[in-house]
């Protein structure tokens, strides 16, 4: 098994910039001792109240943005000396940088981690002429803006970097910092902003040539072509438009022999918005502008903002794969195959163009546009779906033609030597598809973990979960009640919890008896989870009767940004899969902990994993992830280990005059309504009332059914079904 090694806590970011107060932010947040320096005091805080108003967020809140601490350049460095990583992220300039070296340098720790954060300097240049010890360990670590939330870092070593730091960076990076590692060249804008940059101007550009309006370009560079739903236009506001120009500038400069370089000079409507300050997100206004709850489009013609005008665009309504899509496009004699023949095969084509400049091989390459521009595919993934042959008619040549398909037998093209060579396994990273079905049915699946035990997959959207489910479940622990067994999800969530539509189908047709069956067997099976040797890999969402599941483990691993939680009430019903139960139990009767739990339930509030952790939802050996690409590897070597059972006491006689004084401060700031009191007062009943765990798992079913008869509860469901929201009846 891998053991992660490199304990370094420490870590002082040098540059209260955007992007420096974002990696400081994202360190905090995963508990390291962190020091934010900037040239003064003054503008080390300046740069960090800017990261807490940060949208999206910077900080999961309050108490991890308390954990950094500012400090001036031109005072004391002690923070420099004890540091086991200094990450720098000044200006993006050389001579800056440099100078900042010069200082630095003398006070770093010989076994320290040292890095620049740039996205397009050179690396090499930036550490010329210093000490053999300050060379051999200095790399880049291209960070992505927002820190917290885009999981790749371009690690960059020089010609003077040691293997060893390298590889003790990357496995630092991974293990404790959260991030995937893609090793790029030391060329102008690396693999993301080379790459990636160029395609997103390139597209800028044909939505430009062709005359199309920017709602358009967005529908058909989005999700049809494997990118994000932002597009081309809506990204660029997200970036920043004076942030694009200057990269696309910089690149400009260095990249003064590439053919394509063209494509990076700004579209006429681009210079118009820097010029007048209309720069995207940041100001407001871009593109895209809004004003209220209304999007408006910049229409260059016009010189003003106009209503949002849906494209209408029939090409696009289709259910082929990517592949079989994007051939048809290529010959459609429509809008969609119009821009697709003029942006896509060039797109393609400078990727197999300039790959082996700046990537080793095209699993990297691919990886970056996936991890840091957010693309379902890689580039070289796209042109192996499409064919060569198909994208060929539309470029004047066929850069590294013979050399398809990029990927082949578990191997892809090594761009350094053109042949193929087999694709890294990381055994941290394996996911779910990476071992072997045994059986499936309706919503779950069962896979042999490797290790004498199973993994149990939730299989259906969100990972919800049905009766069908539960039993399959609940059959196989019956069957091996002592064996090895872990908990997990594909896609987007652990588990958004019990299928709303069958409760409702149920309640309205007034089948409790289905409903109690369903509930008891969901309780079993979450009993049967403290006797197996079992743990939880959760990620996501993680609710309801999903989470119920999942508290029942001997340990739950859990991604950082994992957001947990019995929200139950939210649709008019109480935790009855044990949840409850098992909330009450946690409280060890202590009677604050005991009105915080009733509280959290009776308000049917939701927390990130990270700050759940003094909360009844986890326990102390419970552990967390900050990478969510190795929180399966780390659910399947968790410790399965027989937890002590906390014995059931009865509640202090105070509680339920603390949990009522509770229940009336979330009235008065109504975030309960008057049937969220009633549900509260269930709640409330079954946390004071209840004399064993067994009384307490019968007496949730009952306040269940009970819920489940009522018109507020069916009206609830209702509308958390059609708007994805609660209603406060």
């Amino acid at each position: 098994m891998h053991q992660p090694t490199n304990h370094a806590r420490r870590v002082a970011v040098l540059g209260a910039g955007t992007m420096g107060s974002g990696i400081a932010a994202h360190l905090a947040n995963l508990d390291f001792d962190v020091t934010l320096f900037d040239l003064t005091k003054e503008s080390a805080e300046a740069g960090f109240e800017r990261a807490k108003k940060a949208r999206p967020p910077h900080f999961y809140g309050t108490e991890t943005a308390s954990r950094v601490r500012l400090a001036s350049l031109d005072g004391p460095l002690d923070a420099i000396r004890e540091a086991d990583w200094v990450c720098e992220a000044i200006i993006e300039n050389l001579d800056a940088k440099r100078d900042l070296y010069s200082v630095i340098e003398p006070l770093l720790r010989p076994e320290a981690m040292v890095s620049t954060n740039t996205s397009g300097l050179e690396i090499a240049l930036l550490s010329e002429g210093f000490s053999d010890s300050f060379r051999r360990r200095f790399m880049g670590t291209h960070f992505f803006n927002p820190p917290r939330y885009l999981k790749l870092i371009e690690l960059i070593p020089t010609g003077a970097t040691d293997s060893k730091e390298a590889a003790k960076m990357t496995a630092f990076l991974e293990d404790f910092v959260g991030r995937r590692v893609v090793l790029a060249k030391d060329t102008p804008g690396f693999i993301a902003n080379r790459y990636g940059m160029w395609a997103l101007m390139q597209s800028l550009h044909t939505a430009e040539k062709l005359g199309f309006t920017f709602e358009a370009a967005d529908a058909i560079t989005g999700p049809f072509l494997a990118r994000p739903r932002t597009g081309t236009f809506r990204l660029a506001d997200l970036i920043g438009l004076d942030i694009m120009v200057d990269v696309c500038d910089n690149l400009m400069r260095r990249c003064e022999n590439d053919p394509h370089r063209d494509a990076l000079k700004t579209p006429a409507t681009m210079a118009r918005l820097v010029e007048q300050g209309w720069i995207g997100n940041k100001a407001g206004e871009g593109f895209y502008k809004k004003e209220g709850d209304q999007f408006l489009t910049y229409d260059p013609a016009l010189g003003k903002y106009r209503p949002r005008v849906e494209p209408g665009l029939a090409g696009l309504a289709t259910k082929a794969g990517f592949g079989e899509r994007v051939r048809a496009a290529l010959q459609a004699k429509d809008e969609v195959g119009e821009f697709v023949r003029e942006h896509l095969p060039k797109a393609l084509h400078y990727a197999a163009y300039v790959g082996p400049e700046i990537a080793y091989n095209v699993r990297d390459f691919d990886d970056v546009m996936k991890w840091g521009w957010g693309w379902s595919m890689g580039p070289f993934e796209m042109i192996d779906a499409i064919g060569y042959d198909a994208i060929a008619p539309f470029i004047p040549n066929k850069p590294l033609y013979e050399e398809t398909p990029f990927y082949a037998e578990k191997t892809s093209l090594d761009l350094e030597r053109t042949v193929h060579a087999p694709i890294k396994q990381d055994a941290r990273f394996v996911r779910l598809d990476d071992f072997t079905l045994e059986k499936s049915g309706e919503g779950w699946a069962l896979r042999d973990d490797g290790m004498g035990g199973h993994i149990f997959e939730f299989c259906r959207k969100m990972g919800t979960i049905d009766p069908t489910v539960i039993h399959a479940l609940w059959e196989h622990l019956q069957e091996n009640p002592e064996a090895r067994i872990t908990l997990a999800a594909g896609g987007g969530a652990y588990s958004a919890g019990y299928d709303l539509q069958i409760i409702l189908a149920l309640a309205e047709a007034g089948d409790y008896e289905t409903m109690r069956k369903a509930l008891v067997d969901l309780q079993q099976a979450g009993i049967a989870l403290q006797s197996a040797r079992s743990a939880a890999a959760v990620h996501g969402y993680a609710l309801g009767g999903g989470f119920e599941l999942a508290m029942r483990c001997r340990t739950l691993v859990a991604h950082t940004e994992a957001v947990i939680g019995l929200p139950e009430v939210l649709v008019g019903l109480v935790p009855a899969g044990g949840g409850t139960a098992e909330m009450r139990k946690r409280t060890n009767g202590d009677a604050k902990q005991l009105t915080a739990g009733a509280v959290m339930l009776a308000a049917g509030r939701k927390a990130m994993a990270a700050q759940a952790r003094k909360s009844e939802l986890l326990r102390g050996t419970d552990v967390f992830s900050p990478n969510p690409d190795d929180l399966l590897f780390r659910a399947l070597h968790a410790d399965r280990t027989e937890r002590p059972q906390v014995s059931w006491t009865v509640a202090p006689p105070m509680v339920a005059g603390m949990i009522d004084t509770e229940i009336d401060k979330l009235r008065a700031t109504n975030e309960i309504g008057e049937y969220g009191e009633v549900l509260a007062g269930e709640v409330k009943h079954i946390f004071v009332k209840s004399e064993s765990e067994k009384h307490a798992l019968e007496m949730e079913i009952e306040a269940f059914l009970r819920s489940m008869g009522k018109a507020r509860t069916h009206l609830r469901i209702r509308h958390m079904l059609e708007h994805g929201k609660p209603v406060n009846n």
